[in-house]
């Protein structure tokens, strides 16, 4: 073999091969690259959106337990406690704050503010604000008074004999049911984590519950990321039927007066809840511009988000079974 010929075998890659080799695995690596990113922020948004779908329905069903228990009094306690049962359910509410309406009833409303647990009014209303909502009820100490099981705790398990309105209650023989009240609403919250692979604050707000098992007590959260909250009443308006056939907010209730002996808030047989939930981490995918994603909101807005986070609105209707007449 002349050495010319061995020479050309030998011959490596030249420069036009070496960068056309480099650009195809740039490409290559360019559109693996980009397939990643795409699948993993996808996922992401999905994840997103199964938590904030989660999350509201875990706090709709939350508010709308103790909503359906509303003026609520045990029927197993013997007839010889009719009495107390009579006297209860129009006075036991009130005698905890006399005058202060939210106790007069099972159910009672704040429209664009919050119950405020320490008089027990509302806050100054406001439209941009959500609402917030106290239910009352009495529950059977079929555990004990202060069990952590069974119907007598608050909203935050807290046992309901450490109210003091429930002391005669709790030593009485035979025993009375145990008041209970909670009270929801929307509270600010504030927290860091990581999103992106940088450390960020995030401000939000939770679903809260303040209950009469530690009176004394802040407003616990139960739910992060419940960005606002609408409370419609659906009233009978006429004593011929218990259908709700008058829908209003709150601050609208006490104006429909009495019918068939029976005030307002005593008509209420349905309670709407319209929440709007937000994701926790910027997840929401890019979209094209002029289609961006939108989303109504409960007070019949259309929003289009000026961020990445995923906004849905969510709504569900509730009976009041135990505030008929």
């Amino acid at each position: 073999m002349s050495a010319a010929r061995q020479h050309l075998r030998q011959r490596g890659l030249t420069l036009v091969e070496l960068m056309v080799g480099l650009a195809v695995g740039l490409i290559v690596s360019l559109a693996a690259a980009a397939l990643y990113l795409g699948t993993r922020e996808s996922s992401r948004a999905t994840q997103s959106t199964s938590d904030v779908n989660e999350t509201a329905k875990l706090a709709l069903d939350s508010i709308g337990r103790e909503i359906q228990r509303a003026g609520f009094y045990p029927a197993q306690y013997p007839i010889s406690n009719d009495a107390d049962k009579a006297a209860a359910l129009p006075t036991f509410f009130n005698s905890k704050k006399p005058g202060t309406a939210a106790f007069d009833n099972g159910l009672y409303g704040c429209e664009g503010g919050v119950i405020k647990v320490t008089d027990f009014t509302c806050s100054s209303p406001d439209s941009t604000k959500a609402d917030s909502i106290v239910v009352n009820y009495f529950a059977a100490q079929e555990f004990g008074g202060s069990a952590s099981l069974g119907n007598a705790n608050d909203c935050n398990r807290k046992p309901v004999s450490a109210d003091a309105d429930n002391a005669t209650r709790v030593a009485a023989v035979p025993s009375l049911p145990l008041y209970v009240s909670s009270r929801f609403s929307l509270q600010p919250t504030s927290f860091t984590t990581v999103d992106g692979g940088r450390t960020v604050t995030v401000t939000t707000k939770s679903l809260s519950c303040h209950g009469n098992g530690n009176e004394a007590g802040a407003w616990e959260q139960q739910f992060t990321g419940i960005e606002d909250m609408v409370i419609t009443y659906g009233m009978y308006s006429t004593g011929g039927s218990l259908n709700p056939d008058v829908w209003v907010r709150a601050s609208s209730v006490d104006g429909k007066g009495v019918v068939a002996g029976q005030s307002p808030w005593r008509r209420i047989v349905a309670v709407k809840i319209c929440i709007v939930a937000r994701s926790l981490q910027n997840a929401r995918t890019e979209e094209k511009v002029g289609s961006e994603r939108t989303y109504t909101d409960c007070r019949g807005n259309t929003v289009k988000p000026t961020d990445n986070y995923i906004w849905k609105r969510f709504e569900r209707i509730y009976a009041v079974r135990n505030n008929l007449p």
